[in-house]
This record gives C-alpha cells, structure tokens and sequence, in this order.
C-alpha cells in the first residue's frame, strides 16, 4: 500500500509538467466573497481559497455535504463516511474540532448549546447550496470567534433572471434511503426569489460496530426535512433588501456508544435561521445593515434498558440562540485602495437540563435562564489590489466580551503576481475562540476562562498555465495556539472544571492541481501532510487524536460527450492516532475508497446518474468502535423546467 500510494503522489506532482492546454474546463480565477466579505478575483488576494462550484455539487447529488467538503485539501470530516445523523467532527489542519468556523452565506452560524459552539453540518442538504467556498488560515480579524484553522461558507441558492424556474430531484439507494427536493426560482418585477423543500428517509446501518458478528445489532434509522426561501427584493437605485428563511428538523437512531448498540436511543433536531439584510450601493462604496436570528434544539432520549448500564431511563434538552446585528461596508479609497469596515454584536444564551433514572436513583442536571454572554466586535481592513503586481491586506480586530472582557487579533496578507499567471503570498494572522456557555455557566464552568489564541503562519504559490485550464498550488502553514481550554481534574479532590493551561502547535503542507484532459475533462488532486504536538502541563505530548498525517485525493472528470459525464474518485487516508479514549492500538490503520459517478443527460430538462461509492467494499473505521460506510448505491433523476 505505501508503495502504490508513492507512485500515486509522485504521478500526481509530476504530471502538473506534462498537461496539455487545448481547452478551457474550468475558470480557475473566478470571483470569491469569503476572502473580504465583498467580491473579488481570487487573483487579487493572498489567501487560500477552495470553491466548490454548482456544477461539482450537481455531480455529487447522491452524496451529503460533509461528504464532498471532506474531499477538500487539509479537511478531515470524522462522521462523514458513517451512518446518517452521526456527529460530524470537522479538523481542519490539524485543528481539534471547533476551530473551523461555518457560515450560511457570510453569517456565522454557530450553535450556543454545543460545548465546542459548534454547528450541526447535518442541517443542511445539498439542494439549498449554490456553492461552497472555503477559506483557510485564521481568519477572525474579518470573521471573528471560531475561525482559527480556516472559514466553510454555505452558500445558499438564490433566484435568477426567468420568471419561473421549476427544480426536483428525486434518488434511492443503499439502506432504503430516499432523498428528494423540489425547488421553484425566478423574478417577478423587483423581487428574485427560491423556495426549496428538501427530504431524505434512510433505514441505515447500525453506527455502532458489532465485533462479535452475532448479536444483531439494529440498524439506525434517520429522517430528514428542510425548507428554505431566498427573497431579494431591489428598493431602488441604491437600496435592496434580503431575506433567508431557513428551518431543518431531523431524527436519528443513535448507539450507546462504541461497540455498543442501543434500540430505543433518539435524537431530535431542529435548527431555524432568519436574517434580513439591507443593502446600500452608490458609485463603489458598498454598505450591509445585517440582523440574523438563530435557534438551535436538540432533544436526546433513551426510553429503554436495552444495553443496561448506569441509566434506565434519560433525556437531555438543549436549546441554544443567537442574535447576531452586523454592519459592514467597502469603501474604496482610490483605484488600487479600498477600506472593509464593520461592526458586529452577538447575544447568545443556551438553557439545558438532563435528567436520569439508574439504580441509584433520579438524576438532573440544568442550565437557566443565566447562561448568556454577548461580545462586540470592531473590525478594519485596508485592501491593497493591483498594484504594479502587488496586492496585500493589513487589518485588526478589537472583541470586547461580557464575561472575560478584551483581545483582539491582526491580519498581515501580502501578495505578489510575478506574472499574469504566477503569484507568491505570505499570509501572517491571528485568530481567537471564545469559551463557549456550556465550559463558563455549567457544573463545570470557569467563569475565569480566557479566549483561545493562535498565531497562523502560511507562505505559497499558485501558478496557473496561460489559459487558465490547469493550476497548482502549494501552500506550508504553522499554527501556534496558547491558552487552549481544557478539562481539569484535581488528583486530590477529583473535582473537575474547566481551565486555560496548555500550547499547541501544529504545522503541514498542501499541494493543489488541475489539470485539463484535452477537451473532455480534467484531473483534480490533492495532497496533505500535517503533523504536531502539544505542551500538556510543561510536558510535550503527540494528540492529534484521530487526525490522519496524510491524506490524498484524487478525482477525475470526463464528458466524451456533451451527454455523457464520468467521474471517479479515489481518497487515501494515512494511519491516525485513535481517540484518548478509543479501544484498540494506539495507531488506527491506513485506508482508501473507490467512488465512481455516472451522468446522463437526456434532454435539456433532464438528467439521470447513478453513483458508486467505495466499489472495493473496504471496511474501515474512522472512529474505534463506529462503522463506515461499505460499498453502496445512490441512482437518481433531476428534471429543471
């Protein structure tokens, strides 16, 4: 296996020297918004940013989203390849979990009733998404809390310039799931709009591993419904409102835990998400007035003694909300020289409680009305694009917090274009998260908690050949973060908190390309290496838990023609420390998966793929203890009238 996944590498690096330039596949300088909250060429900025576009989400219909991001250079998705409704556990360069901020079209979305404040990625279908751009490096100067290792902004489907646009889709597959969405876009005067109900029923597999083989373990079922509208309606000359309704539900079957089934333990979710934004546009000075309201509940409850153990009986509700009003703007200072400016306040508060039954007897734990914080922010960048080859932004960001008062954050970003086809860039950052409600207000609180600080590090290149078909990118990055919150135990009197104590430093490589196949297709590869370690009470220690040294992916899309499209994938994972607390040995093995689409267009209107996934029937875990996904099935048709 080390030897084919060599020669895998080494073809995929060296093959950037020999691609032919006979044809335009893809615009590799296309506009982004993450970068600088306002579009751009991604030419004209010194960061690194993924776009996954319409046409590569189209492809990947049969797939969830969490599933198409993992294919991203320096992401691992742990859950993404296991049952439907698992925990999905995004590390980003090495970053634990929580370090990766997620917007929905540019609003961070955040859940205040997580530990980590992080969101669900199982609220969203791939049917709201018009594409998904990702931003790496630390990023909170212009995004604030949580984005430390990078920035995943959703975003989302809007209306277009015809009147009517009818959408649906409609799939089945392995585990009896059935997925479907149907959708209605257009114009109407002043007013474009989307409206979209998306579905997915599954009976699933067991998550939990039964290594015995014999003790029939249930599978675990998951339902899904989302319904989303988009209304942009143009005042006048200078004004225009938005408006995003969002709202997902689901159920999910989940196990006690590793190795370990249970027949009656449920998830209930639900997530709702309302923002209005106005807009003031004269000459090139662009101006947002944004208010974004956020309410998060998930229910556990487990109504049986399937398993045994401590409780016979358990249910937790945890509620968490938002409110989040940004004002934000660009304002261009001369023709090379524009100023991004905003401000920025988030409310949140969370209530929760659990309650038990064992043999000892009930019981119950909560959170009230107390457990709230707020933070407002102030944020300045100065943009330089263009000149004479030269591009860089400098900017800072000053948080004033409720509970542990002040920090702030700067970004120095310089790039150079050697050429119309060449560009260095050095990216020098700071980034911070805050300790959420549930390590400040709860029986383990700490009040005391300062915010996570880090300082990332990047230097690259990206060079494209004259026609823009073909790319490569390379791109070294180091993170140290100090502070870090964890969970303390006294030798003495066992009692627990949480506390800021430790280091961390983490650091890799990213290596990028495209490469166009004639006039047919292109070749899309990807390559990560990263490593690190931590300073754990003045002792260093390797804990990058469950995080892969390296990863490699590989997709190769073909149309000989116009009707006719074939892609396969292919996804190797080194081998991974398992979790703190994983069974097993201290190594996890290396895998790799095998995927294929195919897709038929039968007329203008309608389109017909099936899509294979991990044709070799690999077994593998990415947790100790969880299935992963086998060799299965989605076969689907879509129809745009």
């Amino acid at each position: 296996m080390k030897k084919r996944f060599l020669v895998l590498t080494a073809v995929i690096i060296s093959s950037q020297l020999h691609a032919q330039d006979t044809s335009k596949t893809k615009d590799l300088d296309e506009v982004i918004v993450t970068a600088t909250k306002f579009e751009q060429k991604q030419s004209t900025t010194g960061k690194v940013v993924i776009v996954i576009d319409q046409q590569t989400l189209q492809r990947n219909v049969g797939k969830t989203i969490t599933e198409i991001i993992n294919y991203q250079a320096g992401i691992f998705i742990n859950g993404a390849n296991n049952n439907l409704g698992t925990n999905q556990d995004i590390y980003f360069r090495g970053a634990s979990t929580g370090n990766a901020l997620i917007l929905i079209d540019g609003v961070p979305v955040g859940d205040p009733s997580q530990i980590n404040n992080s969101f669900d990625l199982n609220n969203i279908a791939i049917g709201q998404v018009e594409r998904i751009e990702i931003l790496k490096g630390a990023q909170s100067t212009l995004w604030g809390s949580d984005a430390v290792a990078g920035v995943i902004n959703i975003i989302t489907k809007k209306g277009n310039k015809d009147k009517i646009t009818p959408t649906a889709l409609l799939s089945y597959g392995s585990y009896n799931t059935l997925r479907g969405n149907a959708g209605i876009g257009g114009a109407i005067k002043k007013l474009n709009y989307n409206v979209g109900y998306n579905f997915t029923n599954s009976n699933g597999f067991s998550s939990a591993y039964d290594s015995t083989g014999v003790k029939n373990f249930e599978n675990d079922k998951f339902a899904q419904n989302n319904i989303q509208s988009n209304l942009h309606y143009q005042i006048s000359n200078h004004f225009a409102l938005k408006s995003l309704l969002s709202f997902a539900k689901y159920k999910a079957d989940i196990d006690a835990g590793a190795f370990q089934d249970d027949k009656d333990n449920v998830i209930d979710n639900k997530n709702t998400i309302i923002n209005q934004e106005l807009t003031y546009t004269v000459d090139k000075i662009k101006l947002n007035l944004s208010q974004t309201f956020i309410n998060a509940e998930r229910i556990f409850t487990d109504d049986s003694a399937s398993v045994g153990g401590f409780a016979k009986y358990s249910k937790g509700n945890y509620n968490g909300n938002s409110a989040i009003t940004e004002i934000y703007g660009n304002i261009p200072l001369s023709k090379t020289i524009s100023l991004v400016s905003g401000l920025q306040y988030i409310d949140q508060n969370t209530k929760q409680n659990y309650f038990s039954i064992s043999d000892y007897g009930p019981y119950k734990t909560a959170l009230g009305d107390s457990a709230k914080a707020n933070n407002t922010s102030i944020y300045n960048s100065i943009i330089i694009r263009d000149l004479k080859r030269f591009n860089i932004e400098v900017g800072f960001r000053l948080n004033s917090h409720s509970i542990y008062g002040s920090n702030s954050t700067f970004t120095f970003n310089p790039s150079y274009n050697i050429n119309d086809n060449t560009k260095l860039f050095v990216n020098i950052s700071s980034a911070y998260k805050i300790p959420s409600l549930y390590q400040l207000y709860s029986e383990y609180g700490n009040k005391s908690l300062k915010p996570e600080k880090s300082n990332n590090y990047e230097i690259g290149f990206q060079t494209f050949t004259r026609n823009h078909n073909n790319s490569f990118r390379l791109t070294g990055f180091k993170r140290d973060a100090r502070d870090l919150i964890i969970f303390f135990t006294d030798p003495v009197t066992y009692d627990g908190k949480y506390i800021n104590r430790d280091l961390q430093q983490d650091y890799g490589i990213e290596m990028e390309s495209t490469i166009a196949i004639g006039a047919i297709g292109n070749w899309s590869n990807n390559f990560t290496y990263v490593d690190g370690e931590g300073t754990e009470n003045k002792v260093k220690v390797k804990n990058l838990f469950r995080r892969p040294n390296i990863t490699l992916n590989s997709v190769l899309t073909l149309q000989p023609t116009k009707l006719l499209t074939i892609s396969t994938s292919y996804r190797y994972i080194g081998t991974r420390l398992k979790g703190e607390y994983d069974a097993g040995p201290s190594k996890m093995p290396q895998y790799y998966t095998l995927d294929c689409y195919l897709g038929y267009k039968y007329s203008k209107r309608l389109n017909v793929f099936i899509d294979l996934r991990n044709i070799t029937n690999q077994q593998y875990f990415d947790v100790v203890g969880y299935n992963s996904k086998k060799f299965n099935v989605m076969t689907g048709i879509s129809i745009n009238l």
